[in-house]
């Protein structure tokens, strides 16, 4: 029903946000990846899902395409809700979760808050073939660097978005064969 909802930003919560959008607060459950992407105050767009049950709505807001495409192929998964595909979302990034996928990693998948054994395989065997293509291969050995850097990043207290860049100019600077120790260090050293 709702493809966007441009506004101002009024509320920026780790799990919902609000947008002033002429007159009217959209509360919207975002992941964490959203959240991180939200800047403090000010115009905002995100994309939106509307879940519509007997006895609620819900509004999910996300900041790409590739996070909307992805919630809602986990929402295809059986057993699997809007609530559990953001908290999916929250708890691994979108290239990971993909990867992990191609990949039918189970311990990358249950390292997320609320998956288990089951949840993780049922996710692999449901999604298998569903993936786009360019994502559905595995990365490449200086993607796979970056992402382990950048997480490290963000494990360190960093903005997603901002470790992004500093790993980005890192592999810029030192070439796309550096190890991830010294590409964290050049990033710290950066900062």
């Amino acid at each position: 029903m709702y493809d966007y909802i441009s506004g101002r930003l009024v509320t920026r919560k780790p799990n919902y946000c609000v947008i002033d959008a002429n007159g009217v607060g959209y509360r919207l459950e975002i992941p964490l990846s959203t959240f991180e992407k939200l800047p403090r105050e000010g115009p905002v767009k995100l994309l939106t899902y509307l879940k519509v049950a007997e006895d609620d709505q819900k509004l999910f807001g996300f900041a790409s395409e590739h996070e909307r495409d992805l919630f809602l192929q986990l929402l295809s998964v059986s057993q699997l809700g809007p609530s559990k595909a953001v908290q999916i979302l929250s708890g691994i990034t979108v290239a990971e979760l993909k990867r992990a996928l191609a990949e039918s990693d189970v311990n990358t998948l249950k390292r997320v808050k609320g998956i288990g054994d089951k949840l993780a395989n049922r996710l692999i065997v449901e999604l298998r073939g569903k993936l786009p293509e360019e994502t559905a291969g595995k990365e490449s050995e200086g993607s796979s660097r970056m992402q382990d850097s950048v997480g490290a990043l963000v494990a360190l207290g960093w903005d997603r978005s901002a470790a992004e860049g500093a790993v980005r100019r890192a592999l810029k600077e030192l070439g796309g064969e550096a190890p991830v120790q010294d590409l964290i260090r050049r990033s710290l050293a950066n900062a």
